[in-house]
């Protein structure tokens, strides 16, 4: 959890006498630490996302101080302080110029301010707003999982913006590591750019742990604005190139926080059914039919619809070491059509028929009849929601 660079600013700039000289694209990045360092072989030290403070001890002339800061941004800092004094006097052009074209925040503050004192007050509304959003979060999960009563947190939520009225959409995403020992860095980066897209938009926004996914609420009026939020994130994992994939399920907009629970699940059952189709992302309202089968509450009913319908066809498939199942399957896809099926497996249309005159037989099913080929579409479809 961050605070952004402009936040910061317009709560200090007064205080602290802060000027903002270059790098004004770069004021929405996020912040979560302040460190003053003189020497950039620490450069190597820092996490990423801090706010750099210096008064340039070690200063050996313009050269220096951009290469100093080149190599801080190498880092993922997320803005450059000067302490302005007898060690950096003014700050040259060339520096200016480049934080402009990276979109670094470069700020400078008198030297009868006192760096200790900044980096001290911006610690603390840090930890503030980390404890804040903590605060909101533990809120949020208490309501879904129906901890504590509901009133008094709605009343906390208001307090922080969040109307009692208010539009909210669950977005659920679920992360797939390549390398699974740096699981735990993926999220945090993950978590990250969720930040920056919300904060960005200033939209209302609450994000929490959950089973090793990250779940993401949004305070939205308009589906649009959801996917606008959902495809910013796709394209900017994809950008970083970073070392895991994600799968989005997102819920319904439903008002107010009552039906957030209800709404938790259908966030989580779109997530579900995204990783087992392998989409990005999957939309709830989206779901058509499926949405009346995830609505069943009680599993066992799916399970033995599903037993009865396919039973007979998996047994036989483990006994003969066949994929009727899959040709069947591959048979509706094409809405019964044997000439398609046999397009698409480059087999004679008599070996599609006499493969469809075996199914029947096996099952007892006319594949020609629409109530039986639909029985069997759903019977998939809950093939699809067991093993997601």
């Amino acid at each position: 959890m961050a605070i952004a660079v402009s936040k910061l600013y317009s709560n200090c700039a007064t205080l602290y006498q802060m000027k903002l000289l270059a790098g004004n694209k770069g004021l929405t990045n996020l912040v979560e630490w302040v460190h003053i360092v003189e020497d950039q072989e620490v450069s190597s030290f820092l996490h990423g996302h801090e706010i750099i403070f210096t008064a340039g001890y070690m200063n050996r002339g313009e050269v220096w101080l951009l290469e100093f800061i080149q190599e801080l941004y190498k880092s993922q800092i997320s803005a450059f302080v000067i302490n302005l004094g007898p060690y950096i006097k003014t700050i040259p052009k060339s520096v200016i110029a480049y934080c402009d074209e990276v979109g670094l925040p470069l700020f400078t503050i008198p030297w009868k301010t006192r760096m200790v004192d900044v980096t001290r007050d911006f610690c603390t509304r840090i930890m503030h707003n980390e404890n804040v959003e903590l605060s909101i979060a533990t809120t949020v999960k208490d309501i879904i999982f129906k901890v504590g009563d509901l009133e008094t947190q709605i009343q906390h939520m208001e307090r922080y913006g969040f109307m009692r009225d208010c539009n909210l959409c669950l977005v659920n995403i679920a992360v797939e590591s390549r390398d699974t020992a740096y699981g735990i860095e993926n999220m945090e980066r993950l978590r990250m750019y969720v930040e920056q897209i919300a904060r960005t938009s200033q939209r209302l926004f609450i994000s929490f742990g959950y089973q090793s996914n990250l779940v993401v609420v949004l305070s939205e009026d308009s589906m649009d604005m959801v996917r606008k939020f959902v495809d910013q994130l796709m394209l900017l994992v994809k950008k970083a190139k970073d070392d895991f994939l994600i799968y989005v399920g997102i819920s319904s907009i439903v008002k107010g926080f009552k039906n957030l629970e209800s709404n938790f699940e259908k966030a989580i059952a779109a997530n579900g059914m995204a990783k087992k189709k392998q989409v990005k992302s999957c939309y709830y309202d989206n779901l058509d039919l499926y949405k009346v089968l995830l609505g069943v509450k009680d599993k066992t009913i799916l399970q033995e619809f599903y037993h009865d319908v396919f039973g007979k066809l998996e047994q036989y498939d483990a006994e003969n070491d066949t994929d009727l199942m899959g040709f069947l399957q591959l048979y509706l896809d094409n809405n019964g059509s044997p000439q398609l099926v046999s397009e698409q497996q480059f087999i004679h249309r008599n070996t599609v028929n006499n493969q469809i005159k075996k199914i029947e037989k096996i099952t007892g099913y006319n594949l020609l009849n629409l109530d039986e080929r639909v029985r069997c579409s759903i019977g998939y479809m809950i093939r699809d929601i067991l093993k997601s």
